[in-house]
């Protein structure tokens, strides 16, 4: 059975590779003092009572987001994939371990694993290295339900270039990250399971691997999302500027923003917990 209680998320960053302000760049939304056009690469902490904290992502901005949260209880990570912005952060694991002194579990899909141990081989092989490595326990995501934590947790896979990113569904809230689309087969797994969506939308025009906002509005539309939260987002996308011209029950995503599921009880969504 999926969790039905309020889950918090709290959204660690919500930029895209380069982060914003990118680097060098003079560009009006890099120049900007409002502080929700300064985006960290992408993350989120999952959270519930009863429950432990669940990390999506450890970009190499990940020191910075949690010391700015305050945040060592963490013990389980999931990653959607290899690339560097939601991986580079790894090594400050290091510091998980050292405030919890056992090792901490990190999820992957299948597809994942060998890059992931190709591309962190002194964390995962042995190779001499003598520095002190994270001390990670891996696991192996299944496609569909697997236990993370004690949660129960709705792993599907979407495409992404030439590669293939992992998504994943908590009860009633769902976060997918660096997407071109939503194949139909998970469209019609998920359509009407969701309350709120966390979902990628780089910019307003095309992108050749990534959906843009109007295809993730959509997303949001064919899927009956309550609320849907576009993050990872670049610097083409002026908070202010862009938040007025969305429709209503679709926001942008900011660095440390808040976000509540309420509990399934609380809201009106019939076919969740039957369908599930």
């Amino acid at each position: 059975m999926s969790f039905l209680g309020k889950i918090n998320v709290k959204i660690l960053g919500s930029g895209t590779s380069t982060g914003v302000p990118v680097i060098g760049c003079d560009c009006a939304v890099c120049q900007s003092g409002h502080t929700r056009n300064k985006r960290k690469r992408a993350s989120i902490l999952v959270s519930a009572l009863g429950r432990p904290k669940i990390l999506v992502d450890a970009g190499p901005d990940l020191r910075q987001q949690l010391l700015e949260e305050n945040c060592a209880d963490i013990e389980h990570i999931v990653l959607t994939h290899l690339h560097a912005d939601h991986c580079h952060g790894l090594d400050d694991l290091r510091s998980l371990y050292f405030y919890h002194h056992r090792p901490l579990h990190l999820y992957v899909s299948p597809l994942h694993v060998d890059e992931l141990k190709t591309r962190f081989n002194y964390i995962f092989g042995k190779t001499g290295y003598h520095g002190t490595r994270p001390q990670i326990e891996l696991h192996i995501l299944s496609e569909g339900m697997n236990t993370v934590g004690g949660w129960q947790l709705d792993h599907v896979h979407l495409p992404h270039g030439h590669v293939q990113t992992s998504a994943f569904r908590w009860g009633h809230f769902a976060y997918a990250t660096d997407f071109k689309s939503f194949p139909k087969q998970v469209s019609d797994l998920w359509r009407g399971k969701i309350h709120t969506l966390i979902a990628s939308g780089i910019r307003d025009r095309p992108h050749q691997t990534h959906s843009s906002i109007p295809e993730t509005i959509n997303i949001f539309k064919d899927l009956e999302v309550k609320r849907g939260i576009i993050s990872h987002l670049s610097h083409e996308v002026d908070y202010i500027q862009t938040l007025k011209d969305l429709p209503i029950g679709t926001e942008l995503a900011y660095d440390r923003m808040p976000i509540v599921v309420p509990p399934l009880n609380a809201i009106s969504i019939d076919c969740i917990e039957k369908r599930d």
